[in-house]
């Protein structure tokens, strides 16, 4: 047998999908060439062709088993640092030359749902509340203020819904679900206790959802 036939992939190009917090040692895809050549022509390696992921060799987040061609992750990967990276893949027969094809294959890193929501205002020390003050002219529908967060994952996750979990009147004051507004829900009344509090939960739109919560008077 003459080695006049090269290792082909079934495709050019591979679309590989990885939810992020992965176990490192995962197997995260397997490549496969043929080759229409005998024995030792038509027996096919594997390897990783000249990559870098951020600057940084391949090998360090990827490894590949010469033999199957089964890539391996060897680190847990992270949504919120990159989002995809691509690679190039050889397949190299055995034959005198050798002849050898590649394949880009595409890894696209899955959001998980792993940042609750973050406060940023009111801007509040870790157990003490924030305070707002409301004049007792108040109507109903007055803005008291407006609770603000963000949340790093993207998409479902980073929707975020506001709810109030604890108020000593729960006929005063109501929150905008997706707005986060605090508005009175009523006329503030002369017999009303001056001293309102009110504990609000931001929580996001992920399976579990995760949440914070912030504490008003």
């Amino acid at each position: 047998d003459v080695n006049d036939n090269a290792p082909r992939f079934a495709a050019s190009s591979y679309n590989v999908y990885v939810m992020e917090n992965n176990a490192p040692g995962t197997s995260i895809f397997v490549l496969t060439a043929l080759d229409h050549d005998l024995e030792q022509n038509a027996y096919i390696s594997y390897s990783f062709v000249n990559n870098h992921i951020q600057n940084l060799p391949v090998s360090t987040y990827l490894t590949i088993n010469p033999i199957n061609g089964t890539i391996y992750a060897l680190r847990s990967f992270d949504y919120e640092n990159f989002k995809n990276f691509q690679i190039n893949v050889e397949a190299r027969d055995a034959g005198v030359p050798p002849l050898s094809s590649s394949a880009t294959v595409n890894v696209i890193i899955l959001d998980q749902n792993d940042n609750a929501p973050v406060i940023v205002s009111p801007s509040v020390e870790s157990g003490s509340a924030t305070a707002e003050i409301v004049p007792q002219s108040a109507r109903q529908g007055y803005l008291v203020t407006k609770i603000m967060a963000t949340d790093a994952d993207s998409g479902q996750n980073s929707r975020l819904f506001y709810q109030i979990t604890k108020s000593i009147d729960t006929t005063l004051f109501n929150v905008g679900q997706n707005s986060g507004e605090i508005r009175t829900a009523r006329n503030i009344l002369q017999s009303d206790n001056p001293l309102q509090t009110l504990v609000i939960l931001v929580k996001d739109n992920g399976q579990p959802c995760l949440s914070s919560t912030v504490t008003m008077n």
